[in-house]
C-alpha cells in the first residue's frame, strides 16, 4: 500500500454565507449535487457544511493530482455521508475515469469546521482490496473506490 495523493483545503464560511445570502443559484448548481444542498440546508447553520463540502471536494482534486485540470469538475464529486453520519466521496466522470485508473484504491477524507472555517484532507491509497479493506481498522472516513 502507498499514498497515491493528498490533498488539503480550506475554507472561509463567511465566503459561503455571502453566496448564500446573495441566492447565487448558479453557483450552487454548479458545485454541489441537490442532495448535499438539501442536507446542508437542514442544518442550523448550513454554510458551515457548505464550506466542508466544497473544502472536501478541492481536497479531493487535489489528491487526485488535477485540481479543475483534465476535465475534473466539482460535479462529479459528491461528498456523501453513511448511515451513521460519516462523510465519503462519490466519484463519477472524467474523476472516477482517473481514479480507477490508479488500481485499487482506499479514499480516506475528514472533514471538521469551526463557525469561521471548514477543512478537509482527502487521501488517496494504493493496493486496497475489499477483502483487505475488510481486515483494516475502520475509520469514520474510509471507503474503496475501485477495485480491479
Amino acid at each position: 500500500m502507498a499514498i497515491l495523493g493528498i490533498g488539503t483545503d480550506i475554507v472561509e464560511v463567511k465566503r459561503i454565507e455571502k453566496l448564500l445570502a446573495a441566492s447565487r443559484e448558479e453557483f450552487f448548481s454548479r458545485v454541489y449535487a441537490p442532495s448535499e444542498v438539501a442536507y446542508c440546508l437542514a442544518k442550523a447553520r448550513p454554510a458551515i457544511h457548505l464550506a466542508a463540502r466544497f473544502a472536501a471536494k478541492e481536497a479531493f482534486m487535489k489528491a487526485l493530482g488535477t485540481g479543475w485540470a483534465r476535465g475534473v469538475g466539482f460535479g462529479q464529486i459528491v461528498v456523501a455521508n453513511d448511515e451513521d453520519g460519516r462523510p465519503g466521496l462519490e466519484v463519477t466522470g472524467k474523476a472516477r475515469e482517473l481514479l480507477d485508473a490508479m488500481g485499487p484504491t482506499w479514499l480516506w477524507l475528514s472533514i471538521s469546521h469551526t463557525r469561521e472555517f471548514a477543512m478537509a484532507t482527502a487521501v488517496i491509497e494504493s493496493g486496497v482490496t475489499r477483502k483487505r479493506a475488510a481486515t483494516m481498522r475502520r475509520s469514520r472516513n474510509t471507503r474503496v473506490t475501485s477495485e480491479r
